[in-house]
């Protein structure tokens, strides 16, 4: 029997099968792809969100490293490590920044012993009008230092300085001699006893001597003008300044400065605000804030920050430390910037410190002086009754 050939049986393909299959495939790669991405993305995330959260505050107090790549702001608790100073309730009053006006009177105390005879420290670039002229060591610096400044941009030595430290006997009889004067209950021009700045040795009345005569009119004015200008170079500040009356409760006096420190009184000129509004305004840079940057006229950098005192005996106050030392005997031990602690005279204090160093003021020689007032003469009385 023949065997027949059957041939094999050829399959048609079918397109519209290929195309799903295709299709399909093609959606698979697409959702590996997307998940992949989004492990990815994820990770990137986490990564950058890590990066730019912030700290928590209290890590960092006083034994904690700051955690790498965070420490790259100055004005942010990351950047330092911190040692504590212990601050209690009797140093309120004590510092350059102590607020004292008619209606806070000064906590802290301040004796003869503690402060310098102008007339006896003072350079021949101005005057003082006797040996009863009294003010804390930092502030004859600033004065020596401002006054050759003055002389050297005016050629004037004709400012004296006729009021610095006031005991409170002394302020109680300015007091009431200034009622009886006017007739009235109060004063805004004479501060109570206890309530003057005067008591705290940094605050200091100028007057211009010249032609035989004083002149405090003259202050702010012409060649004057250069004191208020210039001021905060020194670290002092118009106490009183024009248009903040209703705030420092005491009537405009071109004549009364207060020493600050230079940079609360670059602060101070650069917000235009007077003491009782920087105090307030302070209060807004801590610790877990961050701090108040200020650079002075000489390229110096300074961090400022407030601490409120606790109802604990003491407040640690923490202070900031750098790399390395100032002396090659402990260079391997972290220590503090320059730093100052001031009390407000109210509910805290104020640390300032200086994070970057600057030039320093040009050198001025002292001058020959070139009139020779009475050193011993007493003002006239209408000069000598301000705050």
């Amino acid at each position: 029997m023949t065997q027949k050939y059957r041939p094999k049986k050829r399959y048609k393909i079918k397109y519209k099968n290929l195309a799903i299959l295709l299709a399909i495939l093609l959606i698979i790669i697409l959702l590996i792809s997307k998940g992949c991405s989004a492990i990815f993305k994820n990770k990137d995330d986490k990564e950058k969100q890590k990066e730019d959260s912030p700290l928590v505050t209290g890590d960092l107090l006083p034994d904690s490293p700051p955690p790498e790549n965070l420490n790259t702001d100055p004005t942010k608790q990351s950047y330092y490590l911190f040692t504590p100073i212990e601050m209690t309730q009797s140093q309120l009053g004590s510092g350059n920044l102590v607020l004292v006006n008619n209606n806070i009177r000064f906590l802290g105390s301040v004796t003869e012993d503690d402060l310098d005879v102008v007339r006896e420290k003072k350079n021949r670039a101005y005057s003082v009008k006797d040996y009863t002229v009294l003010v804390q060591p930092v502030v004859m610096d600033a004065l020596n230092d401002m006054f050759l400044s003055f002389y050297e941009a005016t050629g004037k030595d004709t400012v004296m300085v006729n009021a610095g430290y006031r005991t409170l006997e002394y302020q109680q009889q300015l007091y009431d001699e200034e009622l009886a004067r006017i007739g009235a209950d109060s004063s805004t021009l004479v501060a109570k006893a206890g309530y003057s700045e005067h008591h705290t040795g940094l605050a200091v009345d100028f007057t211009v001597y010249e032609g035989g005569k004083y002149d405090q009119s003259k202050l702010g004015t012409g060649d004057y003008a250069w004191i208020d200008e210039n001021a905060h170079k020194f670290g002092f500040v118009n106490r009183y300044p024009k248009g903040k009356e209703s705030i420092t409760l005491i009537d405009n006096e071109p004549w009364h400065y207060r020493y600050v420190g230079v940079p609360h009184a670059t602060a101070m000129k650069d917000y235009d605000l007077c003491l009782e509004q920087y105090i307030d305004y302070i209060k807004n840079y801590t610790i877990d804030s961050g701090f108040l940057s200020v650079t002075t006229d000489d390229g110096a950098q300074y961090m400022i920050y407030y601490t409120p005192m606790s109802e604990a005996e003491s407040t640690s106050v923490y202070i900031p430390l750098k790399e390395g030392a100032d002396t090659p005997d402990d260079s391997s031990d972290d220590v503090p910037y320059p730093y100052e602690i001031s009390g407000n005279n109210i509910d805290g204090f104020i640390v300032t410190f200086r994070f970057k160093e600057g030039t320093g003021l040009p050198q001025v020689v002292d001058p020959a002086a070139t009139t020779s007032p009475d050193e011993n003469a007493e003002p006239e009385a209408s000069e000598s009754g301000e705050e």
